[in-house]
């Protein structure tokens, strides 16, 4: 009479009852998740200095230092006006503004058009921007900050850390969240 069979090992029951390949799945999208849920550390913010826009779409003599206005939150906004996106994105962020420019929060517009910052004070118009617009004429700002693809925004905490860095556009809920957690 022959052996008995080999009772079957207890991967070879979760094979057959197709239940390891699931819980595979199940722990690596946890993982994920939980990578993902971690906050970032981007370290220190850059620093730039840089002219502002003026309500005639030059430069001005007025600059703005970076490393001076620790007095809040900053939330910088790489833009141009050619970018699609970006227009999605103005509107949220004058409403951002408006709702915690009493709180400290310091939006800034860094406006990186090759053409120079002539269109800019059509769009304030258009899209109710009253927040502070720079332009980064040597993309000194932009290479500060890493920029690879616009819109990008950075919110710089009241010390100088990076709290956030999105490409993309984001929601205003998102943003919100995000300008909540440093105020």
């Amino acid at each position: 009479m022959a052996p008995p069979p080999p009772a079957p090992s207890l991967i070879d029951r979760l094979l057959a009852e197709r239940v390891l390949f699931p819980l595979l799945g199940v722990v690596l999208l946890g993982s994920l998740l939980f990578m993902g849920l971690r906050p970032k550390r981007y370290g220190a913010a850059g620093d730039f200095e840089l002219p502002v826009v003026s309500a005639a779409g030059e430069l001005s003599s007025e600059r703005v230092h970076l490393a001076a206005m620790r007095s809040g939150p900053v939330l910088l906004d790489f833009w141009a006006t050619w970018c699609a996106p970006c227009r999605v994105e103005l509107p949220i962020l004058a409403s951002l503004h408006r709702r915690y420019a009493a709180r400290g929060l310091q939006v800034v517009g860094v406006n990186v058009d090759e053409g120079g910052p002539s269109l800019v004070p059509q769009f304030r118009q258009r899209f109710g921007l009253d927040y502070v617009m720079v332009y980064d004429v040597q993309g000194e700002a932009s290479r500060a900050f890493n920029v690879q693809g616009l819109p990008t925004l950075v919110l710089i905490d009241k010390g100088g850390q990076v709290r956030l860095r999105h490409a993309g556009t984001a929601s205003e809920e998102e943003l919100a969240r995000a300008i909540e957690s440093v105020l």
